[in-house]
């Protein structure tokens, strides 16, 4: 079977999908992931073979974050446009691809579009990975006027449905009109780097890591949050890609700053503190340990089901003091924890993906 794994245009849908990725390759199978230029580092750091789709830069994904309206609908509307493009743009480099490697399945990410759109064309059945716990439906009407022209040309009305969508949310966490999805347990995907022993021993002090993500171009969120909590009496770990982190580290010398695989540090935290990210937030659950999101950039939604749950506090609004306070509410109060570790044990009761990938070879031999 050769099975192409086009996640999404950015590093965390790279990093959600290389689990399943690899267990497919591991049981025998031929793995290509496609994504545009700026992902293709990341794609090969996860031991994966990258293609390009589309020669979208770093510079044009920041420039395109710059330029996010500041309304939440025309920030959905926006980001589902710009997915539509980039499905459209990389059709024709997947189909030239299909000519001398034509996969028996694709593997497509949230509102990555081009993965139904693909099979459709080659005739082979598509699944859909969600990244995180975020509908990503809601992107859907930014994409459709985009996709309409295209959608005409090969008689469809919308975007086909994949033959198997898998949905990596814990039961406990899933919306009242959940997706008609397989549920299948989520595992961390992320770079490595030499491991230092502070990265998987707890300390005397509890610990708090933040970040931003991986799609970070400026590290003040990430200063102000450190210096917010100082006075807590906590270590502080911040969480940044080099060219951030490299700024940072004069301005604050108490605080360990760089990338750290969080997979490996996240069970040795206390509390998480970081932007709503969707790859935070599964690490987080799946670790167990209580979140702080501040200021998201994403929709709430995902983030009022953890905090209604019990797992976690949000501060959308407000400044550091409010941050300072919610991250000592955290330390202090245990039934946080609790919560949280309720969720992790979630995680490891769903389906595993040896599980999913004898569902692929079923869908393929049923297709041949």
């Amino acid at each position: 079977m050769k099975a192409l794994f086009i996640p999404g245009n950015s590093p965390y849908p790279i990093f959600s999908h290389a689990p399943l990725a690899t267990a497919v390759r591991n049981a025998g199978h031929q793995v290509l992931m496609g994504g545009i230029e700026w992902v293709l580092p990341n794609i090969a750091s996860v031991g994966l073979a990258p293609v390009k789709i589309s020669p979208v830069s770093m510079e044009e994904v920041s420039a395109f974050m710059g330029a996010m309206p500041e309304d939440p609908l025309d920030q959905l509307k926006a980001v589902g446009r710009v997915y539509a493009e980039i499905a459209l743009d990389s059709l024709e480099p997947l189909l030239d691809l299909a000519d001398h490697w034509r996969p028996d399945i694709v593997v497509g990410g949230g509102m990555f579009y081009t993965a139904p759109l693909l099979a459709h064309q080659l005739s082979i059945p598509s699944v859909r990975l969600e990244w995180d716990r975020i509908d990503a439906r809601m992107y859907d009407p930014g994409a459709e006027p985009v996709l309409a022209p295209l959608l005409g040309e090969l008689g469809l009305d919308r975007v086909p449905e994949p033959d198997l969508w898998l949905d990596v949310c814990p039961p406990s966490l899933r919306p009242a009109d959940p997706v008609p999805a397989r549920p299948v347990r989520w595992i961390p995907g992320n770079p490595q780097r030499p491991l230092e022993s502070w990265m998987y021993t707890k300390g005397d002090r509890p610990r708090v890591y933040i970040t931003a993500g991986t799609r970070l171009f400026s590290g003040d969120a990430l200063r102000d949050m450190a210096k917010s909590i100082a006075g807590l009496g906590v270590e502080v770990v911040v969480g940044a890609p080099e060219n951030v982190a490299a700024e940072l580290r004069d301005e604050l010398p108490d605080v360990r700053i760089g990338w750290v695989p969080l997979d490996v540090l996240a069970p040795t935290c206390d509390v998480i503190m970081h932007h709503g990210g969707g790859g935070t937030d599964m690490t987080a659950l799946n670790a167990g340990v209580p979140q702080l999101v501040a200021h998201p950039e994403y929709p709430t939604e995902a983030t009022r089901q953890i905090t209604e749950f019990g797992a976690a506090i949000l501060v959308e609004s407000g400044g550091q003091d409010d941050i300072t306070e919610a991250c000592q509410k955290l330390l202090d109060d245990p039934s946080y924890r609790e919560r949280a570790q309720i969720l992790a044990q979630e995680f490891t009761e769903l389906p595993p993906l040896g599980e999913i990938v004898a569902e692929m070879e079923k869908l393929v031999a049923a297709r041949a």
